[in-house]
């Protein structure tokens, strides 16, 4: 130490001024930058450099995402109501918006979520919000990273804040100040939107327009009839064909990478009759004792079921974060090697099209209510082949019951054209179905104008539809919430009877098989205590609703007030 005195002096003034550099940070007053490095945002003024930006933004969304605050990205980073909705609906079903969203997240999404974190920031500010340390104690307790069975786990949160915070370049201090934060928007959202009521009778009028029951008498067209009378030449096929060139291709092929996990199939369902029969029970109290015995059995057969879910869930999420580790640290995917360090096997395809996947993949749907059973092979066949490789892997993929799937698209073979004779039939058959469509919708428009000169002459509508040589058939009585069975339409003819008045005739609805109109003969609303309970609840998510519109427009306001620049982009 006496020799090299002057070198130590010289590292501990260099250490003190990185120190000063790294203290303003996601946790301090405004997040930004003391200005270290060129600036990449500038929000009201104030230049953020790409330290702060990377802290406030990306570390920050991961932070969020795997501590389960995801409203707070949500209202912080959602543009509009809708995306919003979106959003919520993901984190409701326990989705992780940042991490299903993280490689198609743009700059210009990046800079709103951190200028936004600005702009809540002053408003806490100006506002003179807060939250106390039980109160973020209790929340942290709340979310459900750190819950086990439904309850707070001191182990789970020890072991998040020793594996994870660090790798996330972040620590506990910064993951209380985000809950403080998210704490203190919640606070916002009810201070700019709260308060603001809807019109209880509109709101009401809207309900109880989907709640009525409606009476129809329609009259159908059906496509197929008019696609029998079609007979196009051979030149106007091939004239079709010529104006319509580009829709002739071969099918885009694809191949992947990929792993599935799924729980193998309950020994129950693969039993046969046989298996399952069982000697009758003697006596009263032998059937209640084997009844009982069954319905425990049922019980633990399902708690099982449901941990092993939750397993597989685990599983995939920590293969996941390797992914997300490996592109962190800049090295190249390999795709094959991480999932058998998590003990699982790649399987890779050969070319496939869009219409017939590998076996094991074939027919399976998106499970959650945003996906809405959506195929896998639109989530495959949309994703953009990059020459990033990371940004040619999946977000894990619910599918089935309780499977995942997490895939890697390693090429694309891009369609191409085909000539007239191998595209002469398909062209042919899409000619005849534009005719036949076309010629039935004029057909049922001329049916329906002179149904409706024969009723202003007098005549009812069963007697005008009858004497054109049509048939009308009676729909309903239905609400909108118990559809008729044989009527696949029935959602969007209960939405236009409710439009219209007892002996209103319809516009013509043309659909992809069918045209047709009707006339409504009944509405009735039936005066329950369900129904009012319904009103009072549909009240309840109108307000909701507007808060949320509310502070979306306010925030979306204050985005534009802080002239956000962002000059490296």
């Amino acid at each position: 130490m006496r020799k090299y005195t002057g070198l130590m002096v010289v590292v501990f003034v260099l250490l003190g001024a990185g120190f000063l550099f790294t203290m303003n940070d996601i946790g301090t007053g405004s997040g930004v930058s003391g200005g270290s490095g060129p600036t990449v945002l500038e929000v009201h003024g104030q230049s953020i450099d790409q330290q702060s930006y990377s802290r406030m933004g990306e570390q920050t969304l991961q932070l969020c995402s795997e501590a389960g605050l995801h409203n707070y990205i949500n209202f912080l980073m959602a543009p509009d109501a809708q995306q919003m909705q979106q959003a919520l609906q993901l984190g409701r079903f326990g989705y992780n918006y940042f991490t299903m969203m993280r490689n198609n997240l743009t700059a210009v999404e990046l800079n709103r979520f951190v200028a936004n974190r600005i702009i809540l920031k002053r408003a806490i500010t100006e506002m003179g919000l807060y939250a106390s340390e039980d109160e973020v104690t209790e929340a942290i307790k709340s979310l459900p990273t750190f819950s086990s069975g439904g309850k707070y786990s001191e182990a789970a949160y020890t072991l998040f804040a020793e594996k994870r915070l660090g790798r996330m370049g972040m620590t506990e201090r910064h993951l209380r100040d985000l809950v403080r934060e998210n704490l203190c928007l919640n606070k916002l959202v009810n201070i700019v939107g709260g308060g603001l009521a809807p019109s209880r009778s509109a709101t009401q009028d809207m309900l109880e327009a989907q709640m009525q029951t409606v009476t129809l008498a329609k009259v159908t067209f059906q496509r197929d009839d008019f696609v029998e009378r079609e007979n196009p030449s051979e030149e106007e096929v091939k004239a079709y064909w010529e104006a319509h060139q580009d829709a002739y291709k071969t099918d885009e092929q694809r191949r992947i990478s990929y792993l599935l996990l799924t729980l193998p199939e309950d020994a129950d369902e693969a039993a046969t009759e046989d298996d399952k029969a069982e000697a009758e029970p003697k006596n009263e109290e032998e059937a209640k004792a084997k009844a009982q015995a069954k319905a425990a059995e049922e019980t633990q057969k399902r708690e099982l079921r449901a941990t092993a879910a939750k397993a597989l869930t685990r599983q995939i999420q920590e293969l996941y974060d390797s992914i997300i580790e490996s592109e962190n640290e800049k090295l190249p995917l390999d795709f094959k090697a991480i999932v058998e360090k998590h003990d699982h096997q790649v399987t890779e395809s050969e070319l496939f099209t869009r219409a017939k996947l590998p076996a094991e993949l074939q027919g399976l749907t998106l499970r959650g209510s945003s996906n809405q059973n959506r195929p896998l092979s639109e989530d495959i066949f949309k994703m953009k082949k990059s020459d990033n490789a990371y940004n040619n892997v999946s977000a894990p993929l619910p599918v089935g019951e309780h499977g995942w799937v997490v895939f890697v698209l390693e090429e694309v073979v891009e369609p191409e054209l085909l000539d007239y004779d191998a595209a002469r039939a398909k062209a042919r058959a899409q000619l005849i179905g534009e005719n036949a469509t076309e010629k039935v919708k004029l057909a049922a428009e001329e049916a329906r104008s002179a149904v409706l000169e024969l009723m202003k002459a007098g005549k009812d509508f069963d007697t005008a539809v009858r004497e054109k040589g049509l048939t009308p058939v009676q729909v309903g009585p239905f609400a909108s919430s118990t559809p008729p069975q044989d009527e696949p339409s029935a959602q969007q003819l209960h939405g236009i009877a409710a439009g219209l008045n007892p002996g209103e005739v319809s516009e013509v609805i043309n659909e992809a098989d069918r045209s047709l109109f009707f006339l409504v003969e009944k509405r009735e609303l039936e005066d329950t205590e369900e129904n009012k309970l319904r009103v009072d609840n549909a009240v309840q998510g109108a307000e909701m609703d507007l808060m949320i519109r509310t502070f979306l427009n306010w925030i979306n306001h204050q985005y534009q007030k802080a002239e956000v620049k962002a000059p490296a982009v």
